[in-house]
């Protein structure tokens, strides 16, 4: 039973790392076979040029001391003195330079070509990102923490992971494969030099591979810290934030803030380097003193006559050598739990299962919708939450009827909203589209059915037309389309004013025209009107709208919401007072509903906003 217990957890682990091996390798080679074969190639070469190298050095200065007369003891075992003797001088230089020159055109072509496969598999990486993230049709991943974390890692350093598994696996084969051919080489001097090189070499590597490895874990356990470290950076760099920051005077909180993360962050992981420095030192100076002991002994030999003069390149530069692969093998082992720390951030977000499940026999949308949409006792609890935002809700919105949502901040409002377009399942109770469980109906289909505008809507950095085309990109080049929608929510008279109209760019961030809040706002409610849809949801839709045009959008508000279905939230009564029904929430729960003059006349909770709103309103206007 103990045995069990030991060697599972080892063979799962292993399991798991062959899986990783074989899926970054997958990506990469997906990404740019022919390229990833011809570092490979390139890899394996610059690993068996510096054995070469290192006769074509011996082999030239042998031979320069027999043309000098210098060096008369006997050849040395380990060089082919046959050769030495038959080619002259002149040819063995050639070679030499050749050897050095091939090595110094293979590199720039590794770098090269490594940069290339980067690029590519960043690339197809992120595009794979992009493809996996949109199969997240609901919020919850979104707004894990747990997810996001992996998103940050995803999008960082597992997006190279498999260039860096398939490159450090060249490497580590190249290092080994060059280690025992010098290996060999250096049995030619002693049997016993590669064994005391490699015992000497031996803690140098493991303290390589230290230095790697909890380095490599520091960085990954200090993602979310990372994330509130560009958080307090972005809030000093962005334009978003950078009113407030120079209003409220943000600057020396966040820079306070930004220092006392870095030092968390970065700053452990420095001290974490230092401490780390004196083992990885030591080593040095212990496998230093080795391979100097062996340059001794080989000046010694050819002191005694016993060892030609190429020797000492031969041998010298093989004792370096070696170091200098074992050392590069505890390197690149010590980097690869790095690499295996991250990939599976990278593959839990490309193989996350869909967070809405979907029907088996997916249902079309209906049109027209002819019963409405039904909520059944419908709780949620939002992840990682205990709190339920919503509880026990039940209501009918009949089609073609408009409903307004009252209630203060947290009432349960929004979530509401967010249940009903499915970005959301409920954790209780079912929603039901004219009898049917929305979780039955075709999800693509289903939100063709749906327009929405929400309180945070989105100003995007591209064309007007582009603006309001988004709400239905099937119709993006349909002008006339466009320009209607425009003209119903207002946004016509912004258009007019545009030096190229429709096709003019908006927003600074790439030298567009700038808009007022207002102006945005009118857009987005475009891009709600664009939409050809059942089910019309405005989240607060003019909250940043001045009086006078608010006014006038809700002068047509009958006509623009006729024929739909339409869920309104607002925090001013003179809004609201236009729906059908109002639904006042609180605590998560429907407490009254009714219309607006029934609901006055009740004298409750809504009766009594209402009189606060309408005082403060007669009170400005006195």
């Amino acid at each position: 039973m103990t045995v069990t217990l030991t060697v599972q957890p080892f063979r799962e682990r292993a399991r798991d790392i062959l899986r990783l091996v074989g899926l970054a390798i997958r990506l990469a080679w997906r990404a740019s076979p022919r390229l990833l074969i011809a570092i490979l190639l390139l890899l394996v070469l610059q690993s068996l040029l510096p054995p070469v190298q290192l006769a074509l050095s011996q082999a030239v200065l042998d031979r320069a001391a027999l043309d000098l007369g210098l060096g008369g003891g006997r050849p040395s075992p380990a060089g082919p003195s046959a050769l030495v003797t038959r080619l002259p001088l002149i040819a063995w230089i050639a070679l030499a330079a050749i050897g050095v020159a091939v090595g110094q055109l293979v590199q720039p072509f590794v770098a090269t070509f490594q940069s290339l496969v980067g690029d590519r598999l960043t690339a197809y990486v992120g595009e794979q990102l992009m493809v996996a993230t949109n199969c997240w049709r609901g919020l919850s991943r979104f707004e894990d923490p747990r997810f996001a974390d992996d998103l940050q890692r995803a999008r960082g350093r597992a997006a190279n992971g498999g260039l860096e598994l398939v490159v450090l696996g060249a490497q580590v084969a190249g290092a080994l494969l060059a280690a025992f051919t010098l290996t060999v080489l250096l049995f030619g001097l002693h049997p016993l030099v590669p064994p005391l090189l490699l015992l000497a070499t031996l803690p140098q590597a493991f303290s390589q591979w230290e230095y790697q490895r909890r380095t490599g874990s520091h960085l990954y356990t200090q993602t979310a810290e990372t994330r509130r470290l560009e958080y307090s950076r972005d809030a000093m760099l962005t334009p978003e934030p950078a009113k407030d920051v120079r209003l409220y005077e943000l600057g020396p909180f966040f820079r306070g803030r930004y220092d006392t993360l870095f030092d968390q962050t970065a700053g452990a992981l420095n001290r974490l380097r230092l401490q780390l420095m004196v083992p990885v030192a030591l080593a040095n100076a212990l496998a230093a003193t080795v391979a100097g002991a062996v340059y001794l002994y080989v000046v010694w030999q050819i002191a005694m006559g016993q060892r030609t003069l190429g020797d000492l390149v031969l041998y010298g530069g093989a004792t370096t050598m070696l170091q200098g692969h074992l050392l590069n093998l505890g390197s690149h082992v010590g980097f690869l739990p790095l690499v295996f720390d991250f990939l599976p951030s990278l593959f839990r977000v490309l193989e996350a299962p869909p967070d809405l499940p979907a029907a088996a026999n997916p249902r079309p949308a209906p049109r027209p919708i002819r019963a409405g949409i039904v909520c059944e006792r419908v709780a949620f609890v939002y992840p990682g939450s205990r709190e339920p935002a919503l509880r026990d809700v039940s209501l009918h919105i009949r089609p073609g009827e408009c409903i307004a949502l009252v209630g203060q901040n947290g009432a349960g409002k929004t979530t509401l909203v967010k249940l009903l377009l499915r970005l959301y399942d409920p954790s209780a109770g079912r929603i039901l589209l004219d009898g049917v469980d929305l979780r039955e109906y075709d999800l693509d289909d289903l939100r063709r059915e749906m327009g929405v505008i929400f309180q945070d809507f989105v100003r995007y950095e591209l064309t007007a037309g582009e603006n309001i085309g988004l709400g239905q990109p099937a119709a993006m080049r349909d002008r006339a389309r466009l320009l209607d929608a425009a003209r119903r929510s207002g946004a016509d008279e912004v258009i007019r004013h545009l030096p190229n109209g429709l096709d003019t760019p908006l927003g600074r961030e790439f030298g567009g025209r700038e808009l007022s809040g207002g102006e945005w706002q009118k857009l987005a409610l475009a891009r709600a009107f664009v939409r050809d849809c059942q089910l019309l949801v405005l989240d607060e839709p003019t909250a940043a709208l001045d009086i006078t045009t608010e006014y006038q959008v809700y002068l047509r508000f009958r006509e623009l919401t006729r024929g739909r279905s339409t869920v309104l939230i607002s925090h001013r009564f003179s809004t609201v007072r236009m729906a059908d029904r109002i639904l006042y929430l609180a605590n998560g729960r429907i407490q009254e509903e009714g219309a607006h003059a029934e609901l006055l006349a009740r004298d409750g909770d809504y009766a009594r906003l209402y009189q606060l709103q309408a005082a403060q309103y007669r009170e400005e206007g006195s």
